[in-house]
């Protein structure tokens, strides 16, 4: 299973190489997303942190600001294009401690963040002048930061699949909604522009 892993990675790598591409074609998006992975870890951890203090730890106030970053991809043909994505995601709470009468102590705020940084496979399904629709597969690394409990920075495996997207506008700029799950969140939008 390990050499043909290694085979297909090779060939993912290599491929473009050799791969015809009729007009050359790159993509800069600036992107911003909503319900990532880490934000879904984020509400978790405060919901397990209430259950398993018996409720004297909590949450409160909690603002998901969202998933912002960059992404280039270069095409190598009409349909595959290799790129990267860099991006970051922040949320912020108050702590609690609640004692046995329910009286609430803020513990002062709560802060997390994630710097990913992933490469990416894009799929072009439909690629017209004034419209698009892909999907994309990315997966590389991200380091978690926080300034509260007992939580310590870390790293930590990052991914986005997005099985639908759409780009629109014109031939040099366009606006893009994308659906997927990952680090860029479940929806996903921003501008691009191709050159």
């Amino acid at each position: 299973m390990k050499k043909l892993t290694a085979l297909l990675l090779c060939l993912i790598v290599v491929m473009p190489v050799f791969a015809k591409n009729d007009k050359d074609r790159n993509e800069f998006s600036i992107t911003y997303g909503q319900y990532t992975i880490p934000q879904f870890a984020y509400v978790m951890g405060g919901v397990l942190g209430a259950a398993f203090t018996a409720g004297h730890f909590s949450f409160e106030n909690p603002h998901l600001i969202g998933v912002a970053g960059v992404e280039y991809v270069h095409y190598v043909n009409n349909w595959l294009g290799f790129g990267g994505a860099a991006m970051c995601d922040y949320m912020t709470a108050t702590a609690l401690s609640v004692d046995s009468n329910g009286n609430k102590t803020p513990n002062g705020k709560f802060q997390l963040g994630v710097a990913s940084v992933m490469p990416v496979v894009k799929f072009a399904w439909l690629n017209r002048p004034h419209v698009g629709l892909y999907s994309k597969l990315a997966a590389g690394g991200g380091f978690a930061f926080t300034n509260g409990g007992e939580a310590k920075d870390n790293f930590m495996f990052a991914f986005q699949a997005t099985p639908i997207g759409v780009d629109f506008g014109g031939e040099r700029f366009r606006g893009f909604v994308e659906a997927g799950v990952g680090m860029q969140g479940i929806a996903n939008v921003g501008v691009r522009w191709l050159f």
